[in-house]
């Protein structure tokens, strides 16, 4: 029953994610008639959340009635330097939605989740839907971060001069990187809309250097990827696609590094792909799911041996394979 009933517990912690209830306990407890004011909801109904969110340990409530964050809820703060608020908002939201209405019609099928749920792809829903687009922007913001800082610490940019970050979305690796090494610019490749609020984020954060440095370029990775990067960054993006359209998107950024007709040289771009690894990926299992919900149909995790085999596809020589943080590998390509 702890298992059938987990549907309900991730959207309850989805619910007081998106509507910030840590963000408001971080300034002290407060009553669900106080915290329903604050985050403009139904006292009565948010007490309910409130009330199974306790019994699992994730809020805690005092003799008078007021509920106050736990360690396990901290992380849900915007501003927690560990923050997942937006990333939960999305796999407890979006994704689980999606899962509940189309996951069994899906593995009879051996389709995506999202069209057989919304009629949609993933990418399609966000540009329909604003509000769920700017979730997603935020969550992928959730999930660089960590990466963000194992590349700008450990990569050596030295001989660096732009960085390109492939499928990069708001571009907050970028940001971590060019922040920590002025010397560079970068180019974030996305997709149109997601540029679109990206610039017009990086404008209003009043940042005039990273401003200066960054610069948001549109791109379908799946048939171009722009040119006059020093060092490619594909992060958290393979995993999505089928080991078909992967190869496309690796052939895409070959042809970027090395134009139509020449050979490569040992000045040649490098490539750094960073995607889960099963051999490295402790959520191996679970995150197959999530790659039937959103992913494009076929779409799994992959083996060293997979990402050696589509690299080489693509005409690229695997240099070398890291695990970091985050359950992520880092596989340093070169072009042959």
């Amino acid at each position: 029953m702890s298992l059938v009933m987990g549907a309900m517990a991730s959207a309850a912690v989805g619910t007081a994610a998106q509507l910030g209830v840590a963000d408001v306990l971080a300034q002290g407890p407060a009553t669900a008639p106080e915290l329903a004011k604050a985050v403009d909801a139904d006292a009565d109904s948010l007490g309910s959340v409130l009330q199974a969110l306790t019994a699992l340990g994730v809020f805690t409530r005092d003799e008078q009635g007021r509920y106050a964050n736990s360690p396990l809820s901290e992380p849900l703060r915007s501003d927690h330097p560990e923050s997942v608020r937006n990333l939960a908002a999305l796999l407890c939201g979006l994704y689980g939605h999606a899962a509940t209405g189309g996951l069994t019609e899906a593995v009879r099928t051996g389709t995506s989740v999202m069209p057989t749920a919304f009629g949609v792809s993933l990418y399609e829903y966000l540009d329909q839907h604003p509000d769920s687009a700017r979730i997603f922007d935020r969550a992928m913001e959730d999930w660089a971060r960590p990466i963000g800082t194992v590349l700008a610490e450990h990569v050596p940019f030295a001989g660096v001069r732009t960085v390109v970050d492939v499928g990069g979305g708001n571009g907050t690796l970028l940001k971590a990187i060019l922040t920590a090494h002025p010397h560079l610019r970068g180019v974030c490749v996305d997709r149109p809309d997601t540029c679109r609020r990206a610039e017009a984020e990086l404008a209003a954060s009043g940042s005039a250097d990273l401003a200066d440095r960054l610069t948001f370029q549109p791109a379908d990775i799946l048939h171009e990827v722009p040119a006059g990067g020093d060092l490619y960054i594909l992060k958290n993006v393979l995993h999505d696609w089928s080991s078909e359209s992967g190869v496309q998107i690796l052939r895409n950024i070959r042809r970027a590094v090395v134009p139509e007709g020449a050979t490569p040289t040992e000045d040649s771009s490098k490539l750094l792909v960073i995607d889960p690894l099963v051999e490295h990926d402790s959520g191996a299992a679970f995150r197959n799911l999530v790659k039937m919900v959103v992913g494009e149909a076929q779409a799994r995790e992959r083996s060293e041996a997979d990402m050696r085999r589509e690299a080489k596809e693509a005409g690229f020589h695997v240099l070398s394979i890291t695990p970091c943080p985050a359950d992520l590998s880092i596989t340093a390509c070169t072009p042959v």
